[in-house]
């Protein structure tokens, strides 16, 4: 069963999220950096619309600008005169205001967005792009999150962006009733964006985001601007997509301090017991693998939860939520590799505690749980629970351990690999060589399969092979609606660790994107796992099962 849970805010850009899509309403991962101004390690590209743009929007040091979102509310489903079910009226129910507000030095930036009774960061330090979630935990940018983030920052600095960025000029079009240059702007390391600048005055009226991807690209719509000091214009009001209208509470060219553009500490504490083995239940899965179950008592309510490292945070399920007095939060919701969208509220617990070892000050989501869905447990354990530890887990002995990563460094013994890890989405995704094609995937312990892939593999032409059958992958959203093709391999590659013959299921490309996918408990039942977020490794150990 796979269980690939993404938590996306009402805060958020996005309403849903696709599974290994960015689920970040940050800047760094969205275009709502791109909408302001203020980069200075830049030089004025050769292009006469975007000269005409930098002379609209001009190009302060440094500006503070925040923005209320109203959500859309949702239209009333099912039968007027029928009872709701608990997540049909959970639906109905008005989403919570928001506010985002972006501290801007130069190229450096903290955007902090805050609403549903939570707040999500990120930013740019001068040497990284960096998110962090509901409880603070903060990640690095890698890869595809990392050019994004760099494209949407060199769009701060409106027409001035950084020496080397390719332009091409694609002609004009009409953009909400206005003539528009449309100019294709590919900054150093970073992903293309087409900007559409009004003819006439100059005035930035769309942006599109990584434009040549079907599944990936992100619009945002520029309704008007607002000058917030001499020659100095922002966005007044905008939306992306068909999404809620962002307008703009206040803008500043004002001086911003080292304090306010400073990433966040984690706010969840972990108290670490004398290291002693916690027992785990090694369970049959639904489909071919097995799964990890984890006792644990939250707020001191004893309950069983998967273990699932493809899950992008807690995830409780009723009616067990409902016994543990949790302080109830705004409305969010999450999704998994059926592409599906299930209502949650985020929650806070007050503990979360795996044998003598306690997590505190937790913000949680608690959903009803789908009806496509049954799993005998009351909840998920992700990424949260392992970001700020050492946690190791021994198939053989059927036991977890946490230690605190400050003292503790994981043991590497002979024949295990350190895998690098990309945590860009709040999950562990790795390098994996299929024939002579690399693409990317997620180690996900909640996942019964050997690998899924997405099927551009075989559409681009990478992969070729002859297909073995379909499957249908079930998971928290429900089941799959298009069946994954599976094909036998000749070899797969995972790290140093080589597998001849081995049969793979290909999900579509607007699941996983062009490169993405999961490593499930089929291939890791093989290993003992080390999870050493800290250092943004996952360590894995032949184990000789």
């Amino acid at each position: 069963m796979t269980h690939r849970v993404v938590i996306t805010a009402a805060v958020g850009l996005w309403a849903v999220a696709l599974s290994l899509g960015v689920a970040r309403p940050a800047g760094a991962f969205g275009a709502a950096a791109a909408l302001r101004s203020g980069a200075t390690h830049a030089v004025v590209v050769a292009s006469a619309p975007l000269s005409r743009y930098a002379a609209f929007v001009g190009s302060p040091e440094t500006l503070v600008t925040t923005y209320r979102v109203v959500p859309k509310t949702p239209a009333p489903a099912g039968s007027p005169t029928s009872a709701p079910t608990p997540a049909a009226a959970a639906q109905r129910e008005p989403l919570e205001p928001s506010e985002e507000t972006t501290y801007r030095r130069g190229a450096l930036y903290h955007e902090i967005d805050r609403g549903a009774g939570v707040s999500v960061e990120s930013g740019f330090n001068g040497h990284s792009y960096w998110s962090s979630n509901e409880n603070r935990y903060m990640v690095t940018a890698l890869e595809d999150a990392a050019r994004r983030a760099i494209t949407s920052n060199a769009l701060d600095s409106g027409g001035v962006i950084p020496e080397g960025t390719a332009t091409r000029e694609l002609g004009s079009e009409t953009v909400d009733g206005a003539m528009a240059d449309v100019v294709r702007v590919t900054p150093p390391g970073g992903i293309s964006a087409d900007l559409a600048i009004d003819h006439a005055t100059g005035a930035l009226r769309r942006i599109v985001i990584d434009p040549e991807d079907r599944y990936r690209h992100a619009t945002v719509h520029i309704i008007d601007y607002k000058e917030i000091a001499p020659g100095v214009r922002v966005p007044a009001h905008f939306r992306y997509g068909n999404g809620p209208q962002h307008e703009l509470l206040r803008g500043a060219v004002q001086a911003v301090s080292d304090a306010e553009l400073a990433a966040p500490t984690p706010s969840s504490v972990w108290a670490f017991g004398n290291g002693d083995p916690v027992p785990i239940d090694v369970e049959r899965g639904t489909v071919i693998g097995r799964r990890v179950i984890l006792r644990a008592s939250i707020n001191g309510h004893a309950g069983r939860f998967l273990l699932d490292s493809g899950a992008g945070q807690i995830l409780l399920y009723q009616p067990y939520a409902r016994s543990l007095g949790l302080t109830m939060l705004g409305r969010t919701s999450y999704s998994g590799v059926a592409g599906g969208v299930n209502t949650a509220r985020f929650a806070r617990a007050e503990t979360i505690a795996v044998g003598d070892n306690t997590l505190s000050n937790v913000v949680v989501a608690v959903s009803e749980r789908d009806p496509n869905f049954v799993a005998p447990y009351d909840g998920i354990l992700g990424f949260d629970l392992l970001a700020g530890a050492l946690v190791h887990v021994d198939l053989v002995k059927a036991a977890v351990t946490f230690a605190d990563p400050t003292q503790f460094q994981p043991t590497i013994e002979k024949g295990a690999y350190a895998f690098p890890v990309n945590l860009a989405d709040n999950t562990p995704e790795v390098l994996v060589k299929v024939g002579n094609s690399t693409t990317r995937a997620t180690i996900d312990t909640g996942d019964d399969h050997f690998a899924t892939l997405s099927d551009n593999l075989i559409t681009s032409g990478r992969l070729v092979s002859l297909p073995l059958g379909t499957i249908y992958f079930t998971g928290v959203d429900g089941i799959t609606p298009e069946p994954a093709t599976c094909y036998k391999l000749n070899e797969i590659s995972v790290g140093p660790y080589r597998y001849q013959g081995a049969s793979i299921c290909l999900a579509k490309e607007a699941v996983f994107g062009k490169d993405g996918g999961l490593i499930g408990f089929d291939f890791l039942r093989h290993f003992n796992w080390t999870f050493d977020y800290t250092r943004s490794h996952v360590v894995m150990t032949p184990n000789g099962q």
